[in-house]
């Protein structure tokens, strides 16, 4: 090995991600503090014919990085590149975390335009996997990249943008790090916003019911059901709130939250209401105590979807306590993620982390494929090439072109040569 690459490779290092559930011992790892270090990883890898996998902060359930090869650790690649005040742009590196991008944007007057409830994740991989929040008028995070800085699999800059790489950067917006080693992301922010955030507890009838008004009425409403009593302590979901719910299990907990200049006042707040800065409402904390899968069903068909699941719980895993997560999402232009041309309405499911949930997110995993039900990339999946050639109107195009940018399947691992090779 040449001195440049003894710099740049380092023994192999145990990585494990956030859940626990995605080990491995990979025969080098990198941890590079530039994008000239990324490329210099990159050539020192090909040279020794090993394959590539990156990681930011390890919030993805699946085995998107366990790699035989060279493991890229960007957790410490996580500056602020540039800002403009002007165009309300913002381009930093690939390892700082959403709730970093999102505080360091309100120092500059500036705020996501929306976020979802874990702020923890690296932008990058947040982005790449097609991470969320909720609003049926606001689109996955990845639409708001305009811009990307790209170590290829040669290890040569390839500079991406919204405006002139058209159908390229397209499927690259939800690429899953399939098309190369992201060194700078450019972001479209907004004007600073505050949120008035609003919680309260009904019954599950009393939400669906009343669902299609509250997404029309709101900037953002979503809501966790509950199936048992126990329910609500597991996601240490707020004590206190204001309730209609007529008992103890099957009810929902739901949420609006409103965007508010930040030239307003505060208003006078009611038990259940939070109000602050947006990059201090979106994010909750939770624990990594959880197995589970994220599908969006189409938008017109999630009240049927979910009165399904809510059945199949009762009927066949009536001590299942783990809630329901749903939100809306408006469809993006990108080929690969849950929305792609298509507004979509998510449903997370959970378990805990036993062997045992499987069999209970199989069953849900079957149950919403009937509806063409998509994944979000971060979550477990049970796709397969076959079901994603039914449900991705462009997964041919995005595989070919997967192929163009990246022949020698540098990027690929196990679990994603299965399903994109």
């Amino acid at each position: 090995m040449s001195v440049s690459e003894s710099d740049v490779l380092k023994p192999g290092e145990l990585w494990v991600n956030w859940f626990g559930e995605q080990y491995f011992v990979p025969r080098y790892t990198a941890q590079p503090r530039s994008e000239e270090e990324v490329q210099q990883v990159v050539r020192a890898a090909r040279k020794l014919g090993l394959p590539i996998r990156a990681s930011g902060a390890g919030h993805s359930n699946p085995a998107v990085v366990p790699t035989s090869g060279v493991h890229i650790d960007f957790d410490a690649f996580n500056n602020v590149v540039s800002v403009d005040r002007e165009k309300l742009q913002v381009t930093v590196q690939p390892g700082m975390r959403v709730g970093d991008v999102s505080r360091y944007l309100r120092t500059q007057g500036m705020s996501l335009n929306n976020q979802g409830d874990i702020d923890t994740q690296s932008i990058a991989g947040a982005i790449v996997t097609g991470t969320h929040g909720a609003g049926i008028t606001l689109p996955c995070l990845s639409m708001q990249m305009i811009a990307a800085r790209v170590v290829t699999a040669d290890g040569d800059i390839l500079d991406l943008s919204a405006e002139k790489d058209g159908e390229l950067f397209k499927a690259f917006r939800c690429s899953i790090g399939l098309f190369g080693l992201i060194v700078s992301v450019t972001l479209q922010a907004v004007p600073s916003y505050n949120i008035h955030k609003i919680s309260w507890n009904a019954d599950t009838e009393d939400n669906i019911g009343g669902l299609q008004q509250r997404l029309k009425d709101n900037r953002t409403f979503w809501f966790f059901w509950l199936p048992i009593k126990e329910s609500a302590s597991l996601y240490e979901l707020p004590d206190g709130m204001p309730s209609t719910a007529t008992r103890e299990h099957d009810f929902c907990h739901m949420r609006v939250y409103n965007a508010v200049p930040v030239d307003q006042p505060a208003p006078e707040l009611k038990p259940g209401e939070q109000f602050d800065h947006s990059s201090v409402i979106f994010p909750n904390t939770y624990t990594p105590n959880f197995r589970e899968i994220e599908y969006a069903v189409p938008f017109g068909q999630f009240e049927k979807a979910f009165e399904e699941v809510r059945s199949l719980f009762k009927s066949k895993y009536p001590k299942a306590m783990y809630p329901v997560e749903c939100r809306p999402v408006l469809a993006d232009d990108s080929y690969m993620s849950a929305y792609a041309e298509r507004d979509g309405y998510a449903l997370s499911i959970s378990g805990p982390l036993e062997f045992e949930t499987w069999a209970m997110l199989k069953d849900m995993d079957e149950l919403l494929d009937r509806y063409d039900a998509r994944p979000h990339w971060g979550k477990h999946h049970f796709m397969t090439p076959a079901r994603l050639e039914r449900i991705y109107p462009k997964y041919d195009a995005f595989k070919r072109m997967r192929r163009e940018i990246d022949p020698d399947g540098v990027f690929l691992n196990d679990h994603l040569r299965s399903l994109f090779a």
